[in-house]
């Protein structure tokens, strides 16, 4: 049975556990390998020294991620894409740290009999003490690395879980030394193997992500039909995508149905603020765009049930023409009289136009009534949609040169 996924953080809580996480993570070890001295002091256990030890080192891992977290989003002008890979170099720093530890585990093994240490019950309470504060807050560490989206707090939360399984080798020397019989070497082996694979698998992620390795197919699969679904897009080229720390960076090459630079550029913002809503891990987005004025164009004209006198309002048509229309040659290709759907409706009969037009994919609109500061004109901009004016009053002597005989409603934005 999968277990349900985290509740999201708020970006408050975000950003209080990426200031102060791993730093709380460092006082824990400190307490932890405090409690492992003195219970190797007064025990004589060798193993628990080599555990106080390892979790010595834990402290200053905690310590050098603390400083990554807190220096990768700054920018500055040598470094103007911020310290992003500096939580994958730390993590990489406390991949190595659990292998030294594993190295440590398997010394343990091969260092075969040892004294059976004295004052074991301390020696026995101290080590679970230690394992129950490695446990309940490495979990807790790896957990809010994963809801941020940090490698390096995720991969120092599963560090001090794997001190559990360390911690494990000396107590099972310890409950086999109160009955006479020494099994260290034994655990010491298993553990060392099961710290391997996790410090192995934490070195992999971070060198694929320092060598640049692409975003997973899926999570680009999704990315591509968010891109392709945004108004304008006529095709997505190529989407790439890769890690860097906590964020993420995504380039996209598309094609895209546009009348002005300015509505270009337009789609290209949506295209970007539509990712980031779908995953806030993404810090930018980079949009390489084609676009052009379309040779052959689906025009929309209202007109009356004969399709030749053009109509003098917009939402208020009793029909409206369909017109294929190539504006190189100047020729029609083909035409569709259609009855107005919306006519007779008492509010929004404009809008409600606009948006079945939108639906039809129609590129360019062209009335006599003025649309520039009316809802309909306005939502055809923002989808990406050639907007015009024309004082023909046929169809016929519009259609003779379309382009020169009807005028931008939005001419500002005409590149």
């Amino acid at each position: 049975m999968t277990s349900p996924a985290p509740n999201p953080l708020t970006p408050e809580q975000k950003e209080f556990r990426r200031k102060w996480v791993v730093l709380f993570s460092a006082l824990e070890s400190l307490v932890g390998t405090f409690i492992k001295i003195t219970a190797a002091w007064l025990t004589g256990s060798t193993a628990l020294v080599a555990d106080a030890i390892h979790s010595a080192a834990d402290v200053a891992g905690s310590f050098i991620v603390w400083i990554g977290v807190r220096l990768a989003p700054h920018k500055y002008k040598r470094f103007p894409y911020g310290f992003y890979k500096i939580e994958n170099l730390l993590a990489l720093a406390i991949g190595f740290a659990i292998l030294y530890g594993a190295y440590e585990i398997l010394m343990i093994f091969l260092s075969g009999e040892a004294p059976l240490p004295e004052n074991i019950p301390i020696g026995v309470t101290a080590v679970i003490l230690g394992m129950a504060l490695d446990y309940f807050w490495g979990s807790f560490e790896a957990r809010s690395g994963r809801l941020m989206n940090s490698p390096g707090i995720e991969a120092s939360g599963n560090h001090t879980v794997s001190d559990v399984y360390s911690s494990m080798v000396v107590l099972a020397g310890l409950v086999g030394a109160f009955f006479g019989v020494n099994l260290d070497r034994w655990a010491a082996l298993i553990v060392a193997m099961i710290i391997t694979k996790i410090g192995l698998e934490i070195l992999w992620d971070n060198v694929k992500v320092l060598l640049d390795i692409s975003l997973p197919k899926d999570r680009l699969d999704a990315m591509r039909k968010i891109v392709a679904r945004q108004p304008g897009v006529l095709a997505v080229q190529s989407i790439r995508g890769r890690d860097a720390g906590s964020f993420r960076f995504v380039d996209v090459e598309i094609d895209i149905k546009a009348f002005s630079l300015d509505q270009a550029n337009a789609t290209a913002d949506t295209i970007e603020k539509a990712l980031k809503d779908h995953d806030e891990a993404i810090d930018t987005v980079f949009v390489h765009y084609r676009h052009e004025f379309p040779a052959t164009l689906k025009l929309f004209v209202p007109t009356d049930a004969t399709g030749e006198v053009i109509s003098e309002e917009f939402g208020k048509t009793g029909h409206f023409s369909i017109i294929e229309y190539n504006r190189l040659e100047n020729k029609v290709l083909s035409r569709k009289i259609v009855e107005n759907p919306h006519a007779r409706s008492e509010k929004h009969r404009g809008i409600n136009l606009a948006t079945t037009l939108i639906d039809q994919g129609v590129d360019s609109v062209c009335s006599r009534e003025d649309l520039h500061d009316k809802g309909p004109g306005l939502m055809f901009h923002r989808f990406g949609i050639d907007v015009r004016v024309t004082e023909a009053t046929e169809v016929a002597s519009l259609m003779k040169n379309y382009m020169e005989n009807s005028t931008s409603v939005f001419p500002e934005n005409n590149a």
